[in-house]
């Protein structure tokens, strides 16, 4: 998931994660620490969260960010979910709107029950119809900018979405799904897939009932399955969510929704905004920040009425920067390797905040996970090895073209931290010029070859905790269209492709770890991509607010579904 930042270890089946929270440099602890909820929360009032650029989108069909995988859970639910537990440091699938699954012998069916009593925004129930048809939207190419495991997984050949009539099926939809009733559902698969219940943790896997499709303006007006629903939406500006009543508590593991309503606010600079929090009175003792301290700020964290209103914690999504092998000049092996061994990552990581915030990576793999090794291919020194970038640069008979790197424009920290890859580069003599990218659309933009840009700032983790779900999207192919490279491989690398089309059909779990690894491996030898960092979370709390921790299993944000206000009036 872009920006997603799930974490952490298969433990019994492969259905019950645990989280190894690593330190992150400074005097960090092991752990998501500060207001846990000793506290106990009132229920109602108001939550303010200030977030720097508006959500790219709501639609759970494209719902594939970091942020909205938070506040999608605010919205609606999926057939199943990671539930973080603070306390114990755990993640654990459980059913959301699914009572249980089941799977043939061979992991091609898979057949979900629904919960009783799940019910929409307006009272209606929820059905395997509307979830059916929601993956069915993902398959449309208005809206492709979602999970793509639908289309990846479900053998559904041909199949165009919902929208378009001719040769599409007859009008049946994706026959690999079909609902014998309104409470179960059957998936068929073009290839094994163990991690199926994990999979149907992805927002396609929410509902969207047929007569509330808008279609792309759905994004504007989504219809809430979850504990909340829009009251109103002012892009790039604002989302005000107020109480879904028709949502039941005894049907939701996850959450408690205890606030009244949530109100975002878009667009307000960060660094003023930790202002707000630090202060934490008036309304913004109400208010958490998606943002997190930025790095002027945090020495005003030590302050005696601060201190305790500090949550943090790490992540380990990987932020890395692509090399685009569609562009002629980047076709040129040694010049990819030129630009990985002349990263300065200290440089980097320096322009992100510092150690506190950061702390450097080899491989876009995290080391808690089984199939992490140590990359030495192009191991250098933190600043760089200028001399092994010179050798290379030189072979590559580069001339001095432009070259441009994409960033975000959504925080001041993105542009600096690509400003100072730029001066890393400049150092070898590679002329590298910045594009600001708007960030509501970042990932929209570099997705579509005709104006994604020659070197893509990225961030990448698994979307459940199998190195399956990073080394396919970030370097694989999409396998819809032949010879098209997945939506989320920004260095449209094609090594491997073959392999990793035939590894889902390896039944043992193990023996496709060590065939993905394997691939990986083979696939970082031709430098497609230079991993440089991973955070570490900091975040600063109003005073009334409790129950807030870092949630690691969706992007390490402060998380929304057990918040609450200490007092309420």
């Amino acid at each position: 998931m872009r920006h997603a930042k799930r974490v952490g270890s298969v433990v019994a089946t492969g259905l019950a994660l645990t989280l190894t929270l690593a330190a992150c440099g400074g005097d960090n602890n092991n752990s998501s620490s500060g207001n846990t909820g000793g506290e106990e929360a009132a229920k109602g009032g108001t939550v303010t969260v200030y977030h720097a650029s508006d959500f790219e989108h709501l639609d759970p069909a494209r719902a594939f960010v970091t942020d909205v995988g938070m506040a999608g859970q605010l919205l609606y639910r999926t057939l199943t979910a990671f539930n973080w537990n603070a306390e114990s440091k755990k993640v654990e699938l459980v059913g959301d709107l699914a009572d249980k699954w089941e799977s043939s012998p061979d992991f091609k069916t898979w057949t979900f029950t629904l919960k009783d009593n799940l019910k929409y925004e307006d009272g209606s129930p929820i059905t395997t119809k509307d979830i059916k048809y929601n993956v069915e939207r993902s398959f449309s190419a208005d809206l492709s900018e979602g999970a793509p495991y639908g289309k990846n997984f479900l053998d559904c050949k041909g199949y165009q979405g919902p929208y378009k009539p001719a040769g599409n099926n007859g009008g049946k939809g994706c026959t690999a799904i079909t609902t014998a009733d309104d409470k179960t559902i059957e998936f068929k698969l073009n290839q094994p897939v163990s991690e199926f219940p994990m999979t149907a943790s992805m927002k396609i896997f929410a509902p969207t009932p047929q007569a509330k499709d808008t279609k792309t303006q759905y994004d504007n007006r989504v219809f809430s399955s979850g504990p909340y629903k829009v009251e109103t939406y002012t892009r790039s500006k604002s989302l005000s969510l107020v109480r879904n009543t028709n949502w039941d508590q005894a049907t939701d593991p996850i959450r408690t929704a205890l606030p009244d309503k949530f109100e975002f606010k878009f667009g307000d600079d960060d660094a003023i905004v930790d202002q707000r929090l630090i202060q934490g009175t008036g309304a913004d003792a109400n208010s958490v920040s998606f943002s997190g301290v930025q790095p002027q700020n945090l020495a005003k964290l030590t302050q005696a009425n601060v201190k305790d209103r500090v949550i943090e914690g790490p992540d380990v999504c990987k932020r890395y920067i692509g090399f685009n092998e569609q562009k002629p000049l980047l076709k040129n092996q040694k010049l990819r390797e030129a630009l990985t061994y002349a990263m300065d990552k200290q440089a980097y990581i320096t322009a992100r905040g510092g150690d506190r915030l950061n702390k450097p990576i080899d491989s876009i793999i995290p080391k808690e996970y089984e199939g992490y090794r140590e990359q030495k291919t192009f191991e250098a020194p933190l600043t760089g090895d200028l001399d092994k970038a010179k050798a290379a640069l030189a072979e590559s008979g580069y001339k001095g073209e432009k070259l441009t790197l994409g960033a975000s424009d959504a925080t001041d920290i993105a542009v600096k931290a690509a400003e100072a890859a730029q001066a890393a580069w400049k150092r070898i003599g590679v002329n590298v010029d910045i594009k600001k990218i708007p960030g509501d659309n970042y990932y929209s933009t570099q997705q579509n070859d005709a104006s994604a840009t020659d070197l893509i700032t990225a961030g990448w983790c698994a979307d459940w905790a199998s190195v399956s779900t990073i080394v396919a999207p970030v370097l694989g192919p999409d396998n819809t269209a032949p010879g098209k490279a997945a939506q989320n491989n920004y260095s449209r690398s094609n090594v491997g492709w073959d392999r990793m089309n035939e590894i889902p059909n390896i039944k043992d779990q193990k023996e496709a770890i060590t065939a993905w690894a394997d691939i990986h491996d083979e696939v970082m030898k031709t430098a497609p991509l230079v991993p440089i960092s991973e955070d570490n979370n900091v975040y600063v709390l109003g005073s009334n607010i409790t129950g807030a921790t870092v949630n690691p299993d969706v992007g390490g944000l402060p998380d929304l579904t057990k918040i609450g206000l200490k007092k309420v009036g």
